[in-house]
Order: C-alpha cells, then sequence, then structure tokens
C-alpha cells in the first residue's frame, strides 16, 4: 500500500512523461558539460564566441520555450 503524506493524500508514482523528461534532461546536462570549448556563433549581421556548453543549454530552453508556446496556442485554438 503507498504511504500518504501528513496532508492525507495519497502518493503519486511518476508517469512515463515525467522518467524520459528527467532521462532527456539529464543527458542533456550531461552533454553539455562535457562540451566546454569555445566556438564561433555566426549571426545574421555579426559573430561572436561563447562556450559550447552554454549554446547547447540555450538552445534547449528556447526549443523548450516554443514547444509550450506551440501547445498551449494549439490547445486553446481546439476550443474556439
Amino acid at each position: 500500500m503507498a504511504e500518504t503524506p501528513a496532508d492525507g493524500t495519497p502518493a503519486r508514482r511518476p508517469d512515463n512523461r515525467q522518467i524520459l523528461t528527467a532521462i532527456a534532461v539529464g543527458l542533456l546536462v550531461w552533454f553539455a558539460v562535457s562540451n566546454w570549448q569555445s566556438v564561433r556563433i555566426h549571426f545574421w549581421l555579426t559573430t561572436a564566441k561563447a562556450p559550447l556548453f552554454l549554446v547547447i543549454v540555450l538552445s534547449a530552453v528556447l526549443g523548450g520555450v516554443v514547444i509550450r508556446f506551440a501547445r498551449r496556442r494549439g490547445s486553446s485554438s481546439k476550443h474556439d
């Protein structure tokens, strides 16, 4: 039987999505930390240098923001 917290709500097990997200984040962190070299980033008009791990992490965060925005926008258009 699952233990219940002090407030009386039943304890929840993580679902598959949470487990896969945790694994993906762990792999992303491991990959980012193992890439410390500096890289040149070419923007439209300028060039910058940054550590590769920072580029990887920022790209992942921006990708997550885009996905969350797209899901929220898609779910709100279904209700219209």
